[in-house]
């Protein structure tokens, strides 16, 4: 899934001015406030951004959840085929993936069901597994090819 970059402070701003122009139109430039106006732009903007940046995480973590089972279950083949000398490294790791797997499920659900109200804790903590997810896979990776 191709990342969408976030916006910088020049855009954000833009997109606020056109959000806070379109309230003035609707109403007809008829009254209103213009603060207000561009207060309630800039918290719809905002929640539209936070929005796509929680549908962004929660998809890189998924990404990471299907591709952890994917190399666990590749990691349990070449694990059955080695002799017991290398099999003790190799279940190391193959555990410690397992283990992180199982442990990204339910942060994925909260993430998932929180949505947009997620704590920072929360974000912080379910990337960090993704990140080791990683780290063990591209470890793997590098074993097969011994």
């Amino acid at each position: 899934m191709p990342t969408q970059q976030k916006p910088t402070s020049g855009q954000r701003q833009q997109m606020i001015a056109e959000a806070a122009y379109l309230k003035a139109e609707r109403r007809g430039f008829d009254g209103g406030d213009a603060v207000r106006d561009w207060c309630e732009a800039e918290a719809e903007i905002d929640a539209r951004l936070q929005a796509v940046e929680c549908a962004q995480v929660i998809a890189r973590i998924e990404e990471a959840a299907l591709a952890a089972g994917q190399k666990l279950a590749a990691a349990r083949r070449k694990l059955a085929r080695l002799s017991s000398g290398a099999r003790a490294e190799w279940q190391r790791d193959v555990d410690r993936l397992a283990a992180l797997r199982v442990a990204l499920q339910p942060k994925l659900a909260e993430l998932k069901e929180q949505g947009q109200r997620a704590g920072q804790k929360l974000y912080e903590q379910a990337e960090t597994t993704r990140a080791e997810i990683a780290e063990l896979i591209h470890r793997l990776e590098a074993k097969s090819k011994h």
